[in-house]
């Protein structure tokens, strides 16, 4: 049986904190700095076709230009590096999140969807 991933309630751009704030149904609130979504991007040229998806450092100083939902399902965004091939799934974005285990910003990898340390 799939576990259900909670469902955001609201989603917010900060670009003065340079941050992405999500508010979930479940009262959880995730804050994700915008160069450590870019350092998990998950698209077929950051991360290539297998299972394993790896955190790539990425410049403080990055910025987004554009953020629209991708259906009812994902946030497209696009960084002010011009990179915009990837679809962050509410899934996606609610494993990296610094408040889902384990706590804090996340460095390593998920290999099959578990994470590892670097």
């Amino acid at each position: 049986m799939l576990r259900r991933v909670p469902q955001p309630v609201d989603v917010a751009l900060s670009r003065s904190q340079a941050q992405l704030t999500i508010e979930w149904e479940d009262g959880a609130v995730s804050r994700l700095p915008i160069a450590y979504l870019r350092g998990w991007c998950p698209c077929a040229a950051c991360q290539g076709h297998g299972t394993v998806v790896q955190y790539h450092e990425a410049p403080d100083d990055l910025g987004i230009e554009l953020m629209a939902e991708a259906g009812a399902y994902a946030l497209h965004l696009r960084f002010s590096d011009g990179h915009d091939s990837g679809i962050y799934t509410w899934t996606w974005l609610r494993q990296i999140a610094p408040d889902s285990p384990p706590k804090g910003l996340k460095n390593g990898r998920f290999v099959g969807g578990r994470f590892e340390e670097p």
